[in-house]
């Protein structure tokens, strides 16, 4: 598209971003690169102006998800929400009219204290997880001005280029108008493990499902391998995740099975209690033994005495210590009675990678023509040893791997075929690319004590139809 009229747009004084409705909104996907300039009023080489993204931030917000928070006060009064409390409560009022002050507000001290620690405890985790929501902000690559900038991904807005490489997260829902192998993990939406290959055409169809829509790609997905650029179509609740996260928050909480057997019990208290006094106010009538206020006095007493007013307190602060050992093992408890449903759990069923693997890959074997190594090292740290493995017993020893011709050149082609970035982070190294590519990157480290300097001319990203990757450098 032409940049002088794209420049014209922009430099409105009474610019304002047209209303996209949601038929329109959801089939991008059959624009041409010129119909979504237009209609984003961008331009798909120089991206944005500076002014022009501070407006668009400016009137629709960051692109971050909302989350309807509930009021510290209406958090502290769902402490109450209990059978057992309300029991309480009512002793507490019947005792205090009995004048047995001391009883009322021992009762009144212990429901208090119950609400009290229930509150603390979700007030710590709800803190302890957006302190986590912080760390996992990721930044991208923009283009403004023509200009390639890295950027925080909540200052991103609708109409910006943003540029995508390998291990990117993707930071909003976009249009891709180039794709280079292009490669997006999108299970978090879809429930498809496979990466799936994006292309950069438009598609004809008017109605296509989620997975279909091979021209674009959503935030909270990730790019797996390649490369491309995208438009920017939503941001924040807009985009699809925004919208399954709004239904999420629209469902109704189930009580855990620790809530449900405290209300059975304490539902099953109160009838059980409720009946015994009739019953046995009935019976001091018939027998007619007691004046009347003696007996209500002792129906009252019979009440407050049946009452389990340490219980909530007891439950609280086990499900308490119980939070406390899980925090000790860096598990967030957000909802205090979690902690006991966790602990009925018989089997989990779990996605292996990532939860019970690292998704981490080491090269532990290397076959040259005419020799065999072994190689040390856990993940992709470089501390490790290269080990002949034929009849000499090196494996104290760090072999000189350039004395074999071929293992110096599978070494070499290894370090310059290579796309992944590694950076040590929290003590640990983080990866960002394939892990195929990583465990070759730590490979090339470890045999030369540094990282692979690649000067490229052109390069294939990996194609699994091919099978490879291929990179022409000059070397």
């Amino acid at each position: 598209m032409d940049g002088n009229a794209n420049d014209s747009i922009l430099g409105k004084k009474n610019y304002e971003q047209p209303e996209i409705t949601d038929s329109e909104q959801n089939m991008d996907w059959r624009l041409s690169e010129k119909e979504l300039a237009h209609k984003y009023h961008t331009n798909c080489q120089t991206g944005l102006s500076e002014e022009d993204a501070k407006k668009r931030l400016t009137k629709n917000g960051r692109n971050e998800l909302t989350t309807k928070k509930q009021s510290k006060f209406v958090q502290f009064i769902k402490q109450f929400n209990n059978s057992i409390i309300y029991i309480l409560a009512a002793a507490a009022v019947m005792t205090f009219f009995m004048h047995r002050y001391s009883d009322s507000i021992v009762i009144g001290l212990v429901i208090i204290a119950n609400a009290i620690i229930g509150y603390v405890q979700e007030q710590q985790a709800g803190n302890a997880l957006e302190k986590i929501r912080e760390m996992l902000i990721s930044k991208n690559f923009v283009i403004r001005n023509g200009k390639k900038l890295e950027m925080d991904a909540r200052d991103i807005v609708v109409g910006d280029l943003v540029d995508l490489e390998a291990g990117d997260a993707v930071p909003a829902d976009m249009r891709l108008i180039s794709a280079d192998n292009l490669n997006v993990q999108e299970s978090i939406l879809t429930g498809e493990t496979a990466p799936v290959s994006k292309v950069e055409q438009a598609l004809s169809q008017t109605k296509l499902p989620l997975g279909q829509r091979l021209n674009m790609v959503y935030a909270s997905t990730a790019v797996s391998s390649g490369s491309g650029l995208g438009i920017v179509v939503s941001t924040a609740d807009a985009t699809e995740i925004g919208q399954i996260q709004d239904s999420v928050e629209t469902v109704k909480e189930k009580p855990t099975p620790l809530m449900r057997n405290l209300n059975s019990l304490g539902f099953g208290l109160s009838v059980a209690i409720v009946v015994t006094a009739i019953a046995l106010f009935i019976i001091g009538l018939f027998l007619d033994t007691y004046s009347l206020p003696t007996l209500l006095i002792a129906v009252i007493t019979m009440v407050v005495g049946s009452m389990p007013e340490g219980l909530p307190a007891s439950t609280s602060v086990v499900l308490a210590m119980g939070t406390r050992k899980m925090t000790k093992q860096n598990v967030i408890v957000k909802f205090l009675p979690a902690v006991e449903t966790l602990g009925a759990v018989d089997i989990v069923n779990t996605d292996k990678t990532g939860t019970l693997t690292k998704n981490e890959m080491t090269v532990k074997r290397i076959v040259t023509p005419n020799n065999s190594f072994t190689v040390t090292g856990v993940g992709y740290d470089s501390d490790g040893n290269i080990n002949f493995d034929g009849e000499l017993e090196l494996s104290d020893e760090k072999y000189d791997w350039q004395q074999d011709e071929s293992m110096k050149w599978l070494v070499e082609i290894a370090g310059q075929t290579t796309d992944a970035q590694l950076h040590f982070e929290n003590n640990k190294w983080e990866l960002t690319g394939e892990p195929t590519d990583g465990s070759l990157t730590t490979l090339y480290r470890k045999m030369t004590g540094k990282d692979p300097e690649v000067h490229e001319i052109d390069s294939l990203p990996f194609d699994s139809a091919f099978r490879y990757s291929a990179r022409l450098v000059d070397f």
